[in-house]
């Protein structure tokens, strides 16, 4: 997850729950994990894969495998043809607000929104996005907008080009790059790649022009190495490798990368695959699950602590201060402790991110 897909979560919860009821989703929280998180393959549990926040909207799944949005409108995030505002006024929510258009027979999995567009994984494993375009985010070879008029959802919306036989597992949109992890156990991210965050080692942008996507490289991860779960920040991803190791790449101003410095990786020769270190998350650690948001990034571990290692100006890494952690040598692994969650308390669910906190269940 990336700083902006649960920016406004916890501010706006009491809307979602009375928006959400108006709309006859309901969505209960597992007792227990279930086999995957939002953000990882196979697709469970619903009830973090059915909503998400981007910088000024949000968006829901309900029962039936529609979607609904609401809040900002530029560039057509909402998906309803138009750039009008929705849930500012009254008759404007419930039954008054449309289902976006998906396509024939379509409905949604999963839903993550960036900083101006949206993006939904099918449920016949293809990948939508709509919203702003500047960077290619939508991965449709231009950088036309999607969603803002007329005839631009439904069947008139392309599913991205994955590549020959590829489907999605799961989707992660970061502030203007959005990535998919494949059926393949392989990644690919498109959009913004001005600090390397599409992992290509070079800073120019993809799926912005014609013949980009159905070609795109998948993300070097290393030898024989594959990936469980990505998750797309700012401008950095990280992913969760088979091995249960984390791996992050792109902008690292604030050592949200964990490599004990702040030099951008990906963005050159030689900075992915092998040569991008795993994180160091402690002895005998391993990871759960990743989520990463504004110049941060988390893991759960497998004795279920959380750590986060990144910008800290806020206190967001947890830790009773301000200080960064993991922009320098000797931060990381056993010298990052885990956070206090209270006395006996672990966590067993996803971690959300957003603009300048963390928060997990």
């Amino acid at each position: 997850m990336h700083n902006d897909l649960f920016i406004r979560l916890i501010r706006m919860i009491g809307a979602v729950i009375i928006a959400a009821a108006s709309l006859t989703m309901v969505t209960v929280l597992p007792a227990t994990p279930a086999a995957a998180e939002g953000n990882e393959a196979p697709g469970n549990p619903a009830a973090f894969r059915s909503i998400t926040a981007g910088d000024a909207h949000t968006c829901v799944i309900l029962t039936n495998g529609s979607v609904r949005c609401w809040g900002a409108n530029g560039s057509g995030r909402l998906g309803l043809g138009d750039t009008s505002r929705r849930g500012d006024g009254a008759s404007e929510m419930g039954a008054f607000l449309p289902t976006v258009s998906l396509g024939a027979g379509r409905t949604a999995t999963a839903i993550t929104a960036g900083i101006g567009h949206t993006c939904a994984l099918l449920d016949n494993n293809s990948v939508k996005c709509w919203g702003e375009n500047g960077n290619g985010q939508l991965g449709q070879g231009d950088t036309a907008d999607r969603g803002d008029g007329a005839n631009e959802m439904g069947d008139n919306l392309p599913a991205i080009n994955l590549g020959t036989g590829r489907t999605a597992t799961a989707v992660s949109a970061g502030s203007e790059h959005a990535c998919a992890l494949l059926d393949n156990n392989t990644v690919k991210c498109w959009g913004d790649n001005a600090s390397g965050q599409l992992g290509q080692g070079d800073t120019a942008d993809r799926g912005d022009s014609a013949g980009e996507m159905g070609t795109l490289p998948a993300v070097n991860l290393g030898t024989g190495r594959t990936a469980t779960a990505i998750s797309a920040g700012s401008y950095h991803t990280c992913a969760r490798l088979d091995n249960n190791t984390v791996k992050c790449w792109g902008f690292n101003a604030g050592g949200q990368l964990g490599q004990g410095d702040t030099a951008n990786r990906g963005s050159g020769a030689n900075e992915m695959g092998d040569n991008l270190p795993a994180i160091n998350l402690g002895t005998g650690r391993t990871a759960v699950s990743v989520s990463v948001s504004t110049r941060v990034s988390c893991a759960r571990l497998d004795n279920s602590t959380v750590k986060c290692w990144g910008e800290n100006n806020f206190g967001q890494l947890g830790q009773g201060d301000t200080t960064q952690r993991g922009d320098g040598p000797n931060e990381m692994g056993d010298n990052l402790s885990a956070i206090n969650l209270g006395t006996g308390r672990t966590t067993f669910a996803v971690i959300a991110g957003g603009n300048g906190h963390n928060c997990a269940q």
